[in-house]
């Protein structure tokens, strides 16, 4: 190979043997090596070398345009493919996991009014056995995904056993009934909540959590208690919400303040704004409400059209309690309206009607309702619940 030097020679290397030579080329076609010896180079050598050199330029070009062919597809082409390749990954992900949710099954089963008190509490203790008043439901309820109630009757350790009268307390112990059954969730937004003061209340929030059930419409304060209960099932969230509107309760006396318990009171604009940010947490809204006529049996204007609100709010399901009997059920649009589950566990055996009630059990697939079974029960010996086979 040469380079050109100054004075217009150039320099020339090759291989002799083992040694590398270097000579210097000049005009007069003579050479010179590194050890000062001069000898004639044939024009021919001469015009051999030049050409070597132009070729030598040629494919430094080459060399050097291949090489920023290879530096543009190295930074270029395959960032583009991981991009390419990166977001189609992501839908089939979020396919994947809507396709999965959408193919679900949860089951929910909600009963009506629990009272562990009066004549029930009796019962419990001449038994022996928090359990008895779910004996023969207790399998069918713990068999659920969810299992819903109506508790009826606060838990304080504080004052007299209740035996008769219409203010209930239920003994701390009996909530091993809840757990044996099952029961996942509790609505306490009813006029009995706070039959035992606030004493009774803050009690009854305490017990229910150390005891793993949760608990939905009532609160340490007005904002607790409109706060929806999220249960997760199978990748599905459940919200859970619940209100009082009865008419025959005091706002003053039960609904939750700002700094005081209590249940969280019904207005249509608390229970849109409620839906609305549950629907923000959870896949299926579900609403319990504390509503209408005691012993009436068909459902009242008033209820009707709350119920209508709720389900266009958003919700999935109304589950209602209170008149101690049960309304018939309606579909509404894509929801359920149950506006009276009766009676589950009490102790008013003077009638048929009161002593019976219904198990509503829906069968969701993802966050759709796929089927509803109403299954009958009825109390007997003044505490204990049968499903009705006949």
């Amino acid at each position: 190979m040469a380079r050109a030097l100054k004075g217009g020679g150039k320099r020339i290397h090759g291989n002799q043997g083992q040694d590398f030579i270097t000579v210097r080329v000049r005009k007069s076609n003579l050479i010179e090596d590194k050890h000062g010896l001069k000898s004639f180079i044939p024009a021919s050598l001469l015009v051999y070398l030049r050409k070597e050199r132009m070729a030598s330029k040629r494919n430094l070009t080459i060399s050097f345009c291949l090489l920023l062919l290879l530096l543009e597809i190295g930074m270029f082409a395959k960032p583009r493919e991981i991009i390419m390749s990166k977001k189609p990954a992501v839908l089939q992900g979020e396919s994947d996991k809507k396709e999965k949710t959408a193919s679900v099954s949860n089951i929910l089963v909600a009963v009506g009014d629990i009272m562990l008190s009066r004549h029930v509490g009796e019962k419990i203790r001449l038994k022996n056995n928090p359990r008895a008043p779910f004996l023969a439901t207790a399998e069918l309820l713990r068999n659920a995904d969810i299992s819903f109630a109506n508790l009826e009757s606060p838990f304080y350790n504080q004052g007299a056993r209740v035996t008769q009268g219409m203010v209930f307390k239920a003994e701390p112990e009996t909530i091993e009934g809840l757990k044996y059954a099952g029961i996942d969730i509790v609505s306490l937004a009813n006029n009995h909540f706070g039959d035992q003061g606030k004493g009774g209340m803050e009690f009854t929030f305490l017990h229910l959590k150390n005891n793993q059930i949760s608990y939905v419409g009532a609160g340490k304060n007005e904002i607790e208690a409109h706060q929806p209960q999220i249960i997760e099932r199978k990748g599905i969230r459940f919200a859970f919400l619940a209100y009082a509107d009865v008419s025959s309760m005091t706002p003053e006396k039960y609904r939750a303040t700002s700094t005081t318990p209590g249940v969280a009171w019904f207005t249509p604009s608390d229970l849109k704004k409620d839906v609305e940010e549950a629907k923000q947490k959870a896949d299926v809204v579900i609403v319990s409400i504390h509503w209408g006529r005691e012993y009436q049996q068909i459902a009242d204007d008033r209820q009707k059209k709350i119920g209508h609100e709720i389900i266009d709010a958003g919700a999935s399901v109304v589950l209602g309690h209170h008149p101690h009997v049960i309304q018939p059920y309606e579909k509404y649009k894509n929801g359920y309206i149950f506006y009276s589950l009766g009676n589950f566990i009490f102790d008013q055996m003077w009638s048929e009607a009161t002593r019976r009630g219904e198990i509503a059990k829906l069968y969701f697939k993802g966050k759709e309702i796929e089927k509803v079974e109403v299954i009958p029960v009825l109390i007997e010996d003044f505490y204990q619940p049968r499903v009705i086979t006949k």
